[in-house]
């Protein structure tokens, strides 16, 4: 299938949310013809620090929507492989190898950016698509259509409740109808209250995520960390109950760092803008490691997210399913985990994919409830690699810990001497099956097992439809099947 591809009915559609998720959302929908608005709640596009991973499921997503260029530009390739350290004594626990193969065989490059780069990599092509983004717009609350059958007979065309649309009302008495709303706002979700009877409680973990950035000329100045070329890979250091772990970003000018640790809340509110001094928080205290001392001086700033245990949402669409939530808002994740950002922009690609197919307003409950089948089991799998694999990074002394390190300390000894497939087929086994999904692929197969057929059962005798598949119109038939 080719994508983007125009749909051969337009929707208008309302996405509340304007972060990654809303933006790739808005994105995906603006390249197929739908008419979108984003409501932002805030007053503009800030440039978030922080840094994410961007694997090769999400990227191949970006490059299809025509952004590779500016994945090159502001991007960080990973080349190098990731040292494992001790966090308390700095010891070399393992060396994990990002074999080149491997990650080209996904179909796709691997980059590490900054947070805000990808924010406003996404918002200049939404916009350049011909979506709205409407900054400084808080939403109250979801209204869904009126459920209310029509009586029989009744034309479709009428003012009917049963084809009202969904509206989104504004904290300042403004009422937004569309055709369809997509919750994009994240854990904290304002449009999920209009799907769950009761809003939902997640469970404090007792885990918080610090991070900050660090600029990589101050780590090249450095004697000790420039020596053990820090600067230019992706570095791990496992300890008891926290992990630290540092990569560069914004082309190689800056250095991402991100601390998760089994801690009371701090003091300062919680948030993605640095607001709190690190030398406060005492972390070169907590190892007699020169390399991570020294680099845990060099951050100025921080601010912190809490880690929730969210249980699972049951519905991600209201019963009309004219109002779906996408990406965190219907399935959380850890904060700075490495897939956050796949998830979102995953769901993004998947969802606008189905609605290319869209033929009728009628037609938005069968793709809405498709995507919904397509991105659970995913979504339950991207949380589990992630649960799994932070869970690891953090366990104290024990027989856990011990098994790791032995088995970090093979992969070493593996990587050094030359490539095991037996020493890295477990993990190798895992992160391939993350990078290589295709979301555009996933929402083409429903389409071709299921979509397909649902026109077929309900094309009148000798009717024929035309479908939309890329270049390619393929004619239906109740009496004589599919003709080429």
């Amino acid at each position: 299938m080719s994508h983007p591809r125009p749909a051969p009915f337009k929707l208008d559609v309302i996405i509340v949310g304007g972060s990654v998720a809303g933006l790739s959302m808005a994105l995906g929908l603006a390249l197929s013809g739908h008419t979108v608005r984003v409501l932002e709640k805030s007053p503009r596009l800030e440039n978030v620090p922080g840094g994410i991973r961007l694997t090769p499921n999400v990227t191949k997503i970006l490059v299809q929507w025509g952004l590779g260029d500016e994945l090159r530009k502001r991007g960080t390739l990973v080349r190098e492989g990731s040292h494992l350290w001790d966090f308390e004594t700095g010891e070399l626990i393992g060396y994990l190898e990002w074999a080149a193969p491997v990650i080209e065989e996904t179909g796709a490059k691997f980059y590490m950016m900054r947070f805000g780069d990808l924010q406003e990599i996404l918002y200049a092509a939404a916009v350049r698509a011909g979506a709205q983004v409407m900054f400084d717009t808080k939403v109250a609350f979801v209204e869904p259509p009126c459920s209310s059958e029509p009586s029989e007979g009744s034309d479709s065309s009428s003012s009917s409740p049963l084809y009202e649309k969904p509206s989104v009302h504004l904290s300042d008495g403004t009422i937004l109808e569309s055709d369809l709303i997509i919750g994009a706002d994240g854990q904290h979700s304002t449009v999920r209250l209009s799907i769950q009877e009761k809003a939902v409680k997640p469970r404090r973990t007792g885990t918080i995520v610090v991070s900050g950035n660090v600029p990589i000329r101050k780590i090249l100045e450095d004697d000790v960390l420039k020596t053990e070329s820090v600067a230019y890979s992706w570095v791990y250091w496992f300890g008891p109950r926290r992990c630290f772990m540092g990569y560069p970003i914004s082309f190689g000018s800056e250095y991402a760092v991100h601390l998760f640790w089994d801690h009371k809340e701090l003091d300062v509110p919680e948030g993605w803008i640095p607001n709190l001094p690190a030398k406060s928080l005492k972390l070169a205290e907590m190892t007699s490691d020169i390399k991570l001392s020294r680099m845990i001086e060099k951050i100025d700033s921080v601010c912190w997210q809490r880690y929730l245990d969210w249980p699972e949402i049951e519905n991600w669409s209201d019963d009309s399913s004219r109002i779906v939530l996408i990406g965190e808002a219907s399935h959380p994740l850890i904060p700075c985990s490495t897939q956050v950002c796949s998830l979102s922009v995953e769901a993004a690609a998947v969802l606008s994919t189905l609605l290319s197919y869209v033929r009728g307003l009628d037609h938005i409950p069968i793709l809405v409830r498709a995507y919904e089948t397509i991105r659970r089991g995913r979504s339950q799998f991207l949380h589990e690699v992630e649960v799994t694999s932070i869970a690891q990074t953090m366990f104290p002394p024990g027989p856990a810990r011990t098994a790791r390190d032995l088995e970090m300390q093979r992969l070493l000894h593996a990587g050094q001497d030359k490539w095991d497939d037996d020493a890295y087929l477990g993990i190798w086994g895992q992160l391939c099956e993350v990078w290589a999904y295709n979301a555009f692929d996933a929402a083409d197969d429903w389409w071709v097992q299921w979509g397909v057929l649902r026109e077929r059962s309900m094309c009148p005798q000798d009717q024929h439809v035309e479908l939309p598949f890329n270049h390619l119109e393929i004619s239906v038939s109740a009496q004589t099947g599919y003709d080429d």
